[in-house]
């Protein structure tokens, strides 16, 4: 694949996780708008379910495990496979998700913290009617994972468009129902999956077994085990949250969708587009050209994680008012909560986000289990962190993931220098000449924009978040200039 066409994936798989997330933010300034925010927080804390299976038995694990599966395949066998692969994934969800329903009070409570705000009936119920959408969403990411095995991005990348353009409407359709805000999702989810089988040409589902479903699932078991102790994670965070006044669980929501907008866009997006080249190079021994590759990738993704830090950073209120906040009488609590958190995560970018490349070369050389290992550990020192800072605030909370973060990093340039890919002291050289850019220009935008006016609600705080946007981005690519961080896409 030349760079011309890695480049044109890129954009596309960019482009699509762009619009999708744009959509996302719409969706998420609904929620927060037209539903109260007792009904936002148990939905929320109900959502997690699905979620705790959702990248065991779909996105992660299937997309990282079917690709290979998939290229060693003769391409005859490639169709039988995909049928017998998608029924054997459709009654494993179908299990999973009359479980949560069956054992939804059970996990409620685990999620929910003793003294809790929540009403844990409604949680409860919550989880039942939301369920579904680990099935649909495990389809549409199945099929994903079947069309970028082939290079073909458009439909894995703009399909999430589908789900919220279908959560918007139902929620919009049904203001304030708890029931609505869960079947809103599950309708997105389903259609997420249907927009993307016209591209599969054929597809359909056959009930025998495969001998290659066996090595999937051992290929699936690191990452489920990674994915598993990720979502412990979770449910640590949760039942923290779930500790603290009404709104906190919204409003770390919507710190943590804008860090997942520019994390997908700035990281994971490239990440897939590079890691069909980075195996393909590691595959043939081509271990100059794979250094090379993933040296570039790094470089590249680290300029812009750090643009996006800075301006979260440093314009987190402005942000949340602008993005969430459409009424002058947005929720106190929610918007204390949702600066807090969004300041924190901000300064999460540009460590986690290239690990997730450094990892992805991980996975590209087949090194796995060592992969799964590092993130175990660092998984258990975030949790960890959570324990130990929860008590400062939303704030402190969140920087157990920026502590975690950076501890992963650093072990991840270690790797590199000492498997004799990558040089520690470039490495870590752009990640210093970064990092003082986005310390620069946040700054910046944070002064000018207080400057300009209080971030309160969309109306006021449109004007100096532009400013404060404008003067940091301008600040951020002058001195990325002087300090020679690569600036060119290609």
């Amino acid at each position: 694949m030349s760079k011309k066409r890695i480049l044109h994936n890129t954009l596309i798989v960019m482009a699509g996780t762009l619009a999708s997330r744009l959509l996302g933010v719409i969706r998420q300034g609904v929620l927060n708008n037209f539903f109260d925010k007792s009904v936002t927080d148990a939905f929320l804390v109900a959502y997690r379910v699905p979620n705790l299976f959702r990248e065991i038995l779909a996105e992660g694990a299937v997309t990282n495990a079917l690709i290979p599966i998939l290229a060693e395949l003769p391409e005859g066998e490639r169709a039988a496979f995909k049928r017998r692969f998608a029924a054997f994934l459709l009654g494993l969800n179908l299990l999973v998700v009359g479980l949560g329903a069956l054992f939804a009070p059970q996990l409620a409570a685990l999620l929910l913290a003793a003294d809790t705000p929540l009403d844990p009936a409604l949680v409860t119920y919550l989880i039942r009617l939301v369920m579904p959408f680990l099935l649909a969403i495990s389809m549409a990411a199945l099929f994903g994972a079947f069309l970028q095995s082939e290079e073909r991005f458009w439909g894995p990348s703009f399909a999430p468009l589908a789900f919220n353009l279908g959560a918007i409407a139902v929620m919009l359709l049904w203001p304030g129902s708890a029931t609505a805000l869960a079947l809103a999702f599950v309708l997105g989810g389903t259609l997420q999956a249907l927009v993307q089988v016209p591209a599969l040409r054929g597809f359909g589902l056959e009930a025998r077994w495969h001998p290659a479903i066996g090595r999937a699932a051992i290929l699936m078991t690191p990452f489920v085990f990674t994915t598993s102790t990720r979502q412990f994670l979770t449910i640590v965070l949760y039942a923290l949250l779930t500790s603290l006044p009404l709104g906190a669980a919204t409003g770390f929501s919507n710190a943590d969708m804008t860090y997942l907008m520019a994390l997908g866009l700035f990281s994971v997006s490239p990440a897939m587009a590079l890691y069909p080249r980075l195996a393909a190079h590691a595959a043939a021994g081509k271990t100059a050209d794979y250094a090379r590759l993933l040296e570039t990738g790094l470089a590249r993704v680290a300029v812009l994680l750090g643009w996006s830090a800075a301006l979260m950073v440093g314009l987190a209120p402005w942000v949340v008012a602008v993005l969430f906040a459409w009424k002058a009488s947005f929720d106190a609590n929610v918007f204390a909560y949702s600066a807090a958190a969004m300041r924190a995560l901000g300064m999460a970018l540009l460590p986690w986000g290239l690990y997730n490349l450094y990892v992805r070369g991980l996975y590209a050389r087949k090194q796995i289990s060592r992969a799964v290992k590092i993130s175990v550990s660092l998984f258990l020192i975030n949790t960890l962190g959570y324990y130990l800072l929860v008590g400062g605030g939303m704030f402190w909370l969140n920087m157990a993931t920026v502590i975690a973060g950076f501890l992963g990093l650093g072990w991840m340039v270690w790797i590199y220098e000492r498997d004799g890919i990558l040089a520690a002291g470039a490495q870590l050289g752009l990640l210093a000449r970064v990092a003082a850019a986005a310390a620069l220009a946040g700054y910046t935008g944070y002064r000018l924009a207080l400057w300009a006016g209080p971030a309160r609600d969309l109306m006021v705080s449109l004007p100096p978040l532009l400013l404060g946007s404008l003067a940091a981005s301008a600040v951020y690519f002058g001195a990325a200039w002087l300090l020679r961080l690569p600036l060119r896409l290609r």
